[in-house]
């Protein structure tokens, strides 16, 4: 609709150049009380736009049309904007995020997007940041600011450009984005706020159903690693997992190489499975129907689950990155650890997809292709950008770069307590399946090595027969077991804290934890680590009691000779010489 010169209320945007953006209202469905709130409103807008649209010299005509549906506040059509008059009934508010004038910087940013020299929303750098690089709905759903930017790729850059002009945390809160409108509009126009230098995440405790919150700064982090777990027995494993190690510099050490031996400071991005139904199915797997999460954990803990629990190797690749790319990675990886809300499948979106795709982000666009189907299609196509080394990593243990699984360290231990005469002649992998009677029955009187030695093995046959355990809990679950059922159930509702970090926080929050949103997350852990031992507790004894009696017994047999074992231990490492 083109309006007369008569029937609109110009709103010049000038610059010093001379070149203004034009705002044309049209007056007709306005009394001049209404006009007059319009005039303020598009004021308003004025100071918030970036200052290179301020000087385009186009015109965009207004219209407040009261035939829009009642839930639309405005809508953009070939440089026509219609907004809802009651957006006129809002008072002028200080709040970072005013309703009326978000709605018209919103679609304003529609026309310029659909205009002339726009198309910002199909670049492929916006669509990656943005969450729109894969098929299938947009996966950063948790901690939105408004869940309309999950619509498409133009509503999602209409939504954050709001949010960057109209409020000062956005560049804390998604500090990837706040970065790619400042290149591509330039600075907005807002009061400066110092952002964090540390990173809230959730990190696995050490205890089963525990969380800790923990910040991580950027400057402690000396290098990326990618750690690479060699192929397990499981379906889901055959192909190996895929993860990123940050080697994280103890409190007070300059950062440098002696930073790789902080092990217990280093911790390990995973992108995997969350799977609270106690069921692993493969075909759950390659369907998608398991959420994906991006963990954070110890480097320890994984080094003990690969390494000693399920006997595979762990290999860390050190990566080429620059500081800034590294203080990128782990940005991007804190607004996927709380906003990412994917679905796993095998082949499709998995751990090595993942860990790619989160690279591919924090690398320049020339770099970004890194995404592969296995961990070590993912390999090497860092090794072909020059980002890992082509040849392999050492191998030696004390240099901090390859973890050997456990295997042979057993193998060793059981020859020497066999050559002793103190354990029976069986292969290792029998040894560590068999029974108690079968293992053999420790000596009262065996020395500290061969008492520490024996812990060693019984500890890992303690685990492996937890996971036969837990693979026969899995057959009976759906016939029979009420107490067990109701007690995964009740786990199930309650683990979904696990599965969604960001349900811990307030529904007002979006991105990044901000700090003053730390003392509630930290009241809320507190509440959730109570609730959640207890609720472990429970499900842990009911699972017991639904074993057969045979294995549950046999699994008491060797917890209590553990805990001997390592009573004998403590007994001689205090005594006298």
């Amino acid at each position: 609709m083109r309006l007369g010169a008569g029937l609109a209320a110009v709103l010049l945007l000038a610059s010093g150049s001379g070149r203004a953006l034009e705002l044309a209202l049209d007056p007709a469905t306005l009394d001049a009380a209404q006009r007059q709130r319009a005039l303020d409103l598009l004021a308003r807008v004025q100071s918030r736009l970036p200052a290179r649209w301020q000087a385009d010299p186009r015109r965009l005509s207004l219209r407040f049309d009261p035939q829009l549906p009642a839930d639309v506040a405005g809508r953009h059509r070939h440089g026509e904007l219609r907004l809802s008059p009651r957006l006129l009934q809002l008072p002028a508010t200080p709040a970072a995020h005013d309703l009326a004038q978000a709605t018209v910087l919103h679609e304003i940013a529609h026309a310029f997007d659909r205009g002339e020299g726009g198309g910002w929303s199909r670049q492929a750098q916006f669509r990656r940041l943005a969450g729109w690089d894969r098929r299938g709905a947009n996966a950063y759903a948790l901690r939105s600011p408004d869940g309309y930017e999950r619509h498409s790729p133009a509503e999602a850059f209409a939504v954050n450009l709001e949010w960057y002009l109209l409020d000062p945390q956005y560049r804390c809160r998604r500090p990837a984005l706040a970065a790619w409108y400042r290149k591509q509009l330039g600075p907005a126009p807002l009061p400066g706020v110092a952002c964090a230098d540390a990173l809230p995440l959730l990190v696995a405790g050490g205890a089963a159903a525990q969380l800790e919150l923990e910040t991580l700064d950027p400057a402690r982090v000396y290098a990326v690693d990618y750690l690479l777990a060699d192929s397990g027995e499981a379906a889901m494993s055959r192909f190996g997992h895929a993860m990123l190690r940050l080697v994280v510099c103890a409190p007070g050490r300059e950062p440098g190489p002696h930073c790789r031996m902080d092990l217990a400071y280093h911790r390990v991005l995973s992108f995997r499975a969350f799977v609270n139904d106690v069921q692993v199915s493969s075909w759950r797997g390659l369907t998608g129907a398991y959420p994906a999460r991006l963990f954070v954990l110890p480097l320890d803990q994984v080094i003990d689950e690969y390494t000693r629990i399920e006997l595979r190797d762990l290999q860390a690749w050190p990566l080429a990155l620059s500081p800034a790319q590294i203080d990128a990675l782990l940005h991007l990886a804190a607004r996927a650890h709380w906003s990412y809300d994917g679905r796993y499948r095998f082949i499709g979106n998995n751990c090595a997809v993942e860990s790619g795709r989160l690279l591919d982000l924090a690398l320049t666009p020339s770099r970004r292709r890194l995404q592969a189907t296995t961990p070590r299609g993912v390999l090497q196509r860092l090794q072909r950008a020059g980002l890992a080394a082509r040849q392999r990593p050492s191998t030696r243990s004390e240099d901090g770069l390859y973890f050997a699984s456990a295997r042979e360290d057993y193998r060793q231990l059981l020859q020497g307590l066999q050559e002793a005469g103190s354990a029976p002649p069986l292969p290792l992998e029998r040894w560590l399946e068999g029974t108690a009677r079968q293992r053999g029955e420790p000596a009262p009187d065996l020395p500290l090595q061969a008492t520490a030695a024996w812990w060693v093995l019984e500890t890992a046959a303690l685990r492996r027969a937890e996971l036969r355990a837990l693979a026969q809990l899995k057959r009976q679950l759906g016939s029979g077991a009420p107490e067990l059922q109701a007690r995964l159930a009740d786990w199930q509702r309650f683990s979904g804290l696990f599965d969604a970090p960001a349900s811990l926080l307030p529904a007002a929050g979006y991105g990044i934890v901000q700090p003053d949103e730390l003392d509630a997350l930290a009241q809320a852990l507190a509440r959730h680590d109570e609730e959640g031992q207890a609720r472990w507790q429970a499900l842990h004894e009911a699972a017991a009691q639904a074993l057969p009696s045979a294995q549950r017994e046999e699994l008491e047999r060797t917890r209590q000779r553990v805990h001997r074992l390592a009573g004998r231990m403590r007994r001689l490492a205090a005594a006298p010489d």
